[in-house]
């Protein structure tokens, strides 16, 4: 004999399907709001440390891992066979990837002198936090040369004047340099790219008077002709005058007393 089915449970049951149901759509809504989408991905090959220009690249300081294809620059190296034993030209930081165009040709040997370009020397200065630009120079960069030096036979009168421009830093660094008994020390140094003539203008400026570094922008290549500035032009609201000739006058007026001088440069 067949019982009536109350009433109750019917509505419980219809009830509990419903809200299954409901359950189901809702789980299902919200996977597929939440659904993480698909990427392509490729192999990419990255610095595991920061490289220095001139260190060649190897096993040990390049790794191998995945990026999505649509952010991997133009010109990325995939492997390390692409890249094992060549030189870097730039400083490269811990996981940058490798751009091809950042290394120097096939077969050029480690160090500094594989980068040179045709005739061009590398030539360490010495500088210091503001000399040096307060560190703010680093391998790559472009900067100018400026000189200080003393106006000879005026004691109180010097010239600035910017004596090189548009120089590639190579490398930046420290040396332990030595004065007589006293306790070594350690040195700031900046390797630059110059020319056999800019290395002798160079190295006159170094020994003769004070050098400073000017950082300037990788995307200026114009050159400024500046007379340069004296002491007394500086007082005087001026810098160092020219001739109707378009010449530099390197001469600058001395007053000392009632006595007036020029001391010639």
């Amino acid at each position: 004999m067949n019982l009536p089915v109350p009433k109750g449970i019917i509505y419980i049951v219809l009830a509990g399907m419903v809200g299954l149901a409901a359950t189901f759509t809702i789980h299902r809504y919200v996977s597929a709001k939440t659904e993480v989408p698909k990427v392509a991905v490729g192999q990419v090959a990255v610095a595991a440390a920061d490289v220095s220009p001139g260190l060649a690249l190897n096993a040990g300081n390049v790794k191998i891992t995945s990026w999505p294809k649509e952010v991997i620059p133009p010109g990325t190296a995939s492997t390390l066979k692409e890249v094992d034993g060549r030189v870097v030209r730039v400083e490269m930081a811990k996981g940058e990837p490798i751009l091809l165009s950042k290394l120097a040709p096939v077969g050029t040997a480690a160090g500094l002198g594989g980068l040179l370009e045709g005739s061009k020397r590398a030539m360490a200065v010495r500088v210091d936090d503001v000399s040096g630009v307060a560190g703010f120079v680093h391998p790559g960069d472009h900067v100018d040369v400026l000189m200080d030096l003393t106006m000879p036979g005026a004691k109180d009168e010097h010239l600035s004047k910017t004596i090189l421009q548009d120089l590639v830093v190579l490398s930046t660094g420290q040396t332990w340099e030595q004065k007589g008994d006293l306790k070594p020390m350690v040195v700031n140094t900046v390797t630059l790219e110059v020319t056999p003539e800019q290395a002798e203008i160079l190295n006159l400026a170094s020994n003769n008077g004070k050098i400073r570094l000017a950082l300037r922008s990788r995307n200026n290549a114009v050159a400024s002709h500046t007379p340069g500035v004296t002491t007394s032009g500086i007082v005087q609201g001026g810098s160092a005058k020219r001739t109707a000739g378009g010449q530099d006058d390197r001469s600058v007026e001395v007053i000392k007393g009632l006595e007036r001088t020029k001391a010639t440069m």
